[in-house]
């Protein structure tokens, strides 16, 4: 593990902490629906993109080393699901598309940012994993977005 991977791992598990993370434990949960979740990488980046003119698109920058990134996914993936194709999730492993991060500015992981129209929605970024019902909270003030 690099310097650089050590420190977004420690600085994330810090906003973990700070954020109350361990508050609660993702349930088990019925694996989600493909058609809500796509892998993005700069191959399919101008699809999802296109896709971003039709319906929100919440981008989720993340590592497999991350263990915040780990807690969240399945969370965030049933999500997608039961949200029945209001949102699609994109999700960017950051060590895979260096350049989709570095595009997005991403300092910290995990982040979501909400796009729309191609476009990154007003005060839209959410850094760090803050359990289920604020990320919920999180989606929907995204959808109210447009």
């Amino acid at each position: 593990m690099s310097k650089y991977q050590r420190f977004v791992c420690v600085l994330a598990g810090v906003l973990a902490l700070v954020t109350g993370v361990g508050a609660g434990v993702a349930s088990a949960a019925p694996s989600p629906s493909a058609e809500n979740v796509v892998t993005v990488t700069s191959a399919n980046y101008a699809e999802v993109m296109n896709i971003s003119k039709q319906k929100l698109v919440i981008m989720d920058f993340g590592a497999t080393w991350c263990p915040p990134c780990r807690q969240m996914k399945p969370v965030i993936e049933r999500l997608a699901a039961e949200y029945g194709g209001r949102f699609l999730l994109g999700e960017v492993d950051v060590d895979q598309s260096r350049d989709l991060s570095s595009r997005y500015n991403i300092r910290y992981l995990p982040t979501l940012v909400g796009v729309r129209n191609a476009a990154e929605l007003p005060s839209s970024r959410n850094v760090g994993y803050p359990g289920e019902a604020r990320l919920r909270a999180w989606i929907d003030a995204q959808l109210a977005k447009g």
